[in-house]
């Protein structure tokens, strides 16, 4: 038993494999109306739980009211896609945005 805790605790707060993050990123790149899926944060919140937080550069010409009905189509297509994904967060940014405001936030990634 303790070493199932012990598992448990590791994986908690831990970001998501490779794999889920890229089928995110795919998925939402294919999207109409996404000129540039920014890149993502996760956070694995139980064994089977992650918190997903998503930056997407919309294309220019579509007004608010067309981003938030988008928003919810990708909101939707991740949960079916992905059921472990039980929070997900969509940022409306532009790929200069993104740029600028992730190294300030969380340094050189790379």
């Amino acid at each position: 038993m303790f070493i199932a805790q012990e598992n448990n605790s590791l994986l908690i707060g831990e970001r998501a494999d490779q794999d889920l993050s890229h089928s995110i990123l795919g998925s939402v790149a294919a999207e109409s109306g996404v000129a540039r899926a920014n890149g993502l944060l996760s956070v694995q919140l139980a064994p089977d739980q992650f918190l997903v937080a998503l930056s997407i550069a919309f294309d220019d010409d579509m007004r608010s009211g067309q981003i938030e009905d988008q928003v919810a189509a990708i909101e939707q297509k991740i949960r079916a896609a992905h059921p472990e994904v039980v929070a997900l967060f969509v940022k409306p940014q532009t790929a200069k945005g993104f740029a600028t405001a992730r190294p300030a936030r969380f340094g050189d990634l790379s």
